[in-house]
């Protein structure tokens, strides 16, 4: 009697199937039950994986303090172009100026004309004179300055994260 009981509960009735008779309604619970563990899965995948929840949330950017170069890698009456730091050094005769390469408008790096001597934004058309100074566009103010010093070894650097009034400059 009992062997016939264990073979009730495993056996369908109606097509002799191991476990269930695949129906619709069968079909669309196994599917949501899957959906489900799936989403499950992959929230904890994330909250504990790699660079989930026990991974710092830092964002990785260069110091703000960078060594810019000897004075004498600057040519006279030039302004040269950091890119990668968006920094200008222009240096007039004896003195340094570091200026900020993105525009006061919206933020696009605006880039130096040798034949004007200004410095134009390409996007908008704000205008700068060689000091930084805006004069024609829709840019509201001037670009920034930024801190320059020379260290012990006597190289020129500049702090992005300290701005100085426009009439700072540093002489060698």
């Amino acid at each position: 009697m009992g062997s016939k009981e264990e073979n009730k509960c495993c056996k369908s009735e109606k097509e002799g199937g191991i476990w269930f008779t695949l129906s619709r309604r069968n079909f669309l619970t196994l599917a949501g039950w899957g959906l489900f563990f799936a989403s499950v899965g992959a929230y904890l995948g994330e909250l504990f994986g790699y660079k989930g929840f026990f991974y710092p949330k830092v964002l990785f950017e260069p110091s703000p303090k960078f060594a810019a170069g000897e004075p004498k890698n600057f040519l006279p009456d030039s302004v040269t172009t950091l890119k990668s730091r968006k920094v200008f050094v222009v240096r007039d005769g004896d003195s340094f100026k570091a200026i900020s390469v993105v525009c006061q408008h919206l933020g696009c790096a605006v880039e130096f004309s040798k034949e004007k001597n200004i410095f134009e934004c390409p996007c908008h058309g704000s205008k700068y004179y060689r000091n930084g100074v805006n004069f024609a566009g829709p840019a509201p103010r001037p670009l920034d300055h930024f801190q320059m010093v020379i260290d012990d070894n006597g190289r020129l650097v500049i702090d992005t994260s300290i701005k100085v009034p426009l009439e700072t400059e540093l002489i060698v």
